[in-house]
C-alpha cells in the first residue's frame, strides 16, 4: 500500500484520492479473505494530514457459539487525522496535541506514502470482537463439545447442579 505521492501531497490544501487494492496488512492477528479494497483521500491541513474514505474486507472469523469459522463481510467509513511522520520511528506514534485527542498515524515509509498502518488499525478497530456463523446458532454442548447445528448429542442432561434442581421440575 505504498504509494509515490508526497511531493503531490507536500503543499498546504493539496488533495489526492488513492484506491487501496492490496492483501490486509501484517500484524492484525485476523485471517482475511481476498484482498482488502476501498478509496482513501489524502488533504494537507498543514501540521497533519487527515484521512477519509471507505475500505471493504472480509474476515474469516470464529463463531462464538459453535466454534466454526466463518466469512464476515466488513464495510467501514473512516476519518482519521495522520502525519507525515516515518513509520519506523517509534516516538512517532506519542506525538499528541491535546489530552484528548490519539496520536497522528504516522504514513512515511522513506520517501514513500504508506498506507498499510492506516488500514491495519482500521481494520482490527472495526472487527466484531464477537460473531455468529448464523444468528440461531445453537452452539457446542457442554460436555461433549458437539456442534449443535449439526444435529442432538448422545449426551444426556442427568447431571444437574444441586442448586438448579428445583427448576428442572418446573418443565415437567
Amino acid at each position: 500500500m505504498r504509494y509515490d505521492i508526497r511531493d503531490q501531497l507536500s503543499r498546504r490544501d493539496a488533495e489526492i484520492t488513492v484506491e487501496i487494492d492490496a492483501p490486509a496488512p501484517m500484524g492484525t492477528e485476523i485471517e482475511f479473505r481476498g484482498n482488502v479494497t476501498g478509496e482513501v483521500t489524502l488533504h494537507n491541513m498543514g501540521d497533519e494530514i487527515a484521512a477519509w474514505g471507505h475500505l471493504n474486507a472480509t474476515a474469516r472469523l470464529e463463531c462464538s457459539r459453535c466454534l466454526e469459522m466463518h466469512e464476515v463481510p466488513m464495510r467501514l467509513d473512516f476519518s482519521e487525522a495522520c502525519s507525515f511522520a516515518q513509520i519506523d520511528e517509534p516516538l512517532a506514534y506519542t506525538h499528541v496535541a491535546d489530552e484528548d485527542e490519539s496520536a497522528a498515524i504516522p504514513i512515511l515509509d522513506g520517501e514513500t506514502v504508506d498506507l498499510s498502518e492506516l488500514v491495519r488499525q482500521l481494520l482490527v478497530l472495526h472487527a466484531p470482537q464477537r460473531s455468529l456463523c448464523r444468528p440461531d446458532c445453537n452452539g457446542i454442548c457442554p460436555q461433549c463439545g458437539t456442534n449443535l447445528n449439526n444435529g442432538a448429542c448422545d449426551c444426556g442432561n442427568e447431571d444437574v447442579d444441586p442448586r438448579l434442581a428445583p427448576l428442572r421440575n418446573l418443565l415437567k
